[in-house]
């Protein structure tokens, strides 16, 4: 397992294009942090769903859905992602 990345890719990347885009990462790197965003994005959302408030959601779960469907492996959906 890679530990190399940022534990919060939010905070490196602008857009979930640009994780992708970035040459340094390998592609397991790409897939743990991507999932790492898409369960942050999620954790938000169900929050948000439930009147908590906290840092609004600055990147769409379908922004890191598509980015993770880019990458050439199968990224076939998670269990959570029919939850949210």
């Amino acid at each position: 397992m890679a530990t190399a990345a940022p534990r919060n890719p939010a905070a490196r990347y602008p857009t979930p294009e640009g994780l992708i885009a970035d040459a340094a990462l390998s592609l397991e790197e790409k897939c743990e942090l991507l999932d790492e965003w898409e369960d942050d994005v999620r954790h938000r959302l169900v929050a948000s769903e439930e009147g908590m408030s906290g840092a609004p959601v600055q990147v769409e779960l379908v922004d890191v859905l598509a980015a993770k469907a880019k990458l050439p492996i199968d990224t076939r959906p998670r269990p959570t992602d029919t939850k949210a």
